[in-house]
């Protein structure tokens, strides 16, 4: 374990270059329900809510939850940076002069730059709204770059013992704003539907770390990595192709030759628990394996062996 205080940030405290996912939890019919915020930047740019509340029984996808925290500078900081770099193509070389100081601890009152894992794009207040309850309300979604103030949130503490100025803690429950609106990042429902948007209106998200960005080491097995399972050689642990039905291609089976280069052999490794579910894999750690292209589970049964199972029914019990 490292010593002194830089020990310490890396245990306790959030600190830039951590991957991380935002959690909430809204009740829903008189019942408390957890959700981690979620986007695909495929296609469709809006976030939206990923539910988290029955993990152990329905594994939710982290893949598309996982944020980076990419920057943080003071509000002072921030709006000089964004005045030298008039919002233009030079923004982003001021910005990475900016972050070259390393892992840097987070502090109650500055600003953030979120970066979506899974698309390299950046969590955004959009200029659009779709609520039909709150039309003072914006979207939230991703944006391709992170040019002007769109893409950067301020962070406050949401319990009165912890100040402006301090470090933030893991664990803590946190209020975002967006410095483009000046709105909260909020969890609304309208109509049944649970949405995520920028509001007047405040909701508490809880940080958790997937991984830290400042002890990964190369070489190692880590939660999330997708990878391909041999048997001796040159067999590898597959599914049949497309041209299969969709039963047959339940089945899972040692292949040998194209199989081993094609996407339908390759499997992400997922462990149980949301926290530090990115950081290395331990001997005798549980974990699913998820196939890539389908988004089932391997399973092992006691009629058909190992077959893949739908994700509702892949819980570890």
């Amino acid at each position: 374990m490292a010593e002194g205080g830089e020990g310490e940030d890396e245990i306790q405290f959030l600190r830039t270059d951590d991957e991380v996912v935002l959690q909430c939890v809204a009740c829903i019919q008189k019942e408390n329900r957890k959700f981690c915020l979620a986007a695909e930047g495929l296609g469709n740019r809006l976030c939206y809510l990923e539910p988290t509340s029955e993990a152990k029984f329905v594994p939710p996808d982290l893949c598309i939850c996982t944020f980076v925290l990419e920057q943080s500078l003071s509000v002072r900081a921030l709006q000089e940076m964004l005045a030298k770099s008039g919002q233009n193509s030079e923004g982003r070389l001021i910005r990475k002069a900016a972050q070259s100081g390393g892992h840097k601890t987070l502090l109650y009152g500055h600003a953030i730059l979120l970066r979506h894992s899974f698309s390299s794009m950046y969590l955004a207040c959009l200029k659009t709204s779709r609520s039909q309850t709150d039309k003072l309300s914006f979207d939230v979604g991703l944006q391709e770059d992170s040019t002007g103030e769109a893409c950067w949130w301020t962070i406050h503490p949401a319990s009165k013992q912890r100040s402006e100025g301090e470090k933030v803690r893991i664990g803590d429950d946190l209020i975002l704003v967006s410095v483009s609106s000046e709105r909260y990042l909020h969890l609304s429902i309208s109509n049944g539907n649970i949405q995520v948007d920028a509001s007047f209106m405040q909701t508490l998200w809880n940080v958790h770390p997937i991984c830290s960005g400042s002890n990964i080491e190369e070489g190692y097995l880590l939660g999330g990595h997708v990878m391909r399972l041999f048997h001796g050689h040159d067999e590898v642990v597959s599914i049949p192709g497309s041209d299969q039905s969709e039963e047959q291609q339940r089945i899972v089976n040692y292949e040998t030759g194209k199989a081993g280069a094609k996407a339908r052999s390759l499997w992400r490794l997922e462990p149980l628990r949301i926290s530090w579910s990115g950081s290395h894999i331990r001997w005798g750690q549980p974990f699913r394996l998820r196939h890539l292209t389908t988004g089932h589970y391997l399973a092992l049964t006691e009629d058909r062996g190992l077959v893949l199972q739908d994700r509702e029914r892949s819980d570890t019990v």
